[in-house]
């Protein structure tokens, strides 16, 4: 259960990826985030674009944005891409001369979706969107709308599940942990601390509670309860 004490608060701008901006300037408008387990990542407020690829590399750069071109116009042709949401957001990952990985999710609709020609646009299932708000947590001001009363309430539903006799990822035990970290860090958000990223961390691990068999990495988790001092 690593990753729950970990997710404590924002490291200080200043102490991300320095060595990377020593060597070259971040070409605007992107801005550069850390996540609260250290990882590097990029996002382009304007064109809804996240990247963990390193775009201080100008051919990297080129990659992603030919990628993301080449995404919208395959969108624009498919009449199914209308249900897309206005706020959907694209990943862009994995570049090359050739290929690349691209995902898309939308904070709104909470949904994950990707495109392919033969399928076209398919939502993903729950499990993809809370992997994603767990993977990028730290380029929004705030958590996904409704998140943290559906996070209370799952809680509150695997303990007493629980109780009767249902398995889930967690044990008692671990949800305890799990409460008690969600709660520290509300109580430093009441004072005034940073903690949206460590927060959409920690829920977007755990979620969703309900997915019986699914089970979070033990040391992931263990990082997340042990906390950044």
């Amino acid at each position: 259960m690593d990753f729950i004490e970990t997710a404590q608060y924002n490291a200080p701008a200043s102490s991300v990826a320095a060595g990377s901006s020593s060597q070259a300037s971040l070409p605007p408008p992107w801005r550069q985030y850390q996540h609260p387990n250290g990882d590097i990542y990029f996002h382009h407020r304007e064109h809804r674009l996240i990247t963990p690829d390193n775009i201080y590399d100008p051919e990297i750069l080129e990659y992603i944005l030919e990628a993301r071109e080449d995404h919208l116009q395959c969108l624009a042709g498919d009449p199914g891409s209308s249900r897309l949401p206005s706020d959907y957001e694209l990943v862009i990952s994995d570049v090359s001369d050739t290929a690349a990985t691209i995902r898309m999710y939308s904070r709104s609709a909470t949904e994950a979706y990707t495109w392919t020609e033969e399928n076209g646009l398919v939502t993903k299932s729950r499990e993809h969107f809370w992997s994603h708000v767990a993977e990028y947590p730290s380029h929004h001001p705030q958590l996904p709308p409704n998140t943290e009363a559906e996070f209370a309430r799952a809680l509150e539903n695997a303990k007493q599940a629980i109780a009767d006799g249902a398995v889930f990822p967690f044990t008692e035990r671990q949800i305890d942990q799990i409460i008690a970290r969600y709660q520290n860090l509300t109580a430093l958000r009441s004072q005034g601390r940073s903690t949206t990223p460590s927060l959409a961390w920690l829920i977007g691990a755990v979620m969703p509670l309900d997915a019986v068999g699914r089970r979070v990495d033990d040391d992931n988790l263990q990082a997340m309860i042990n906390g950044i001092q």
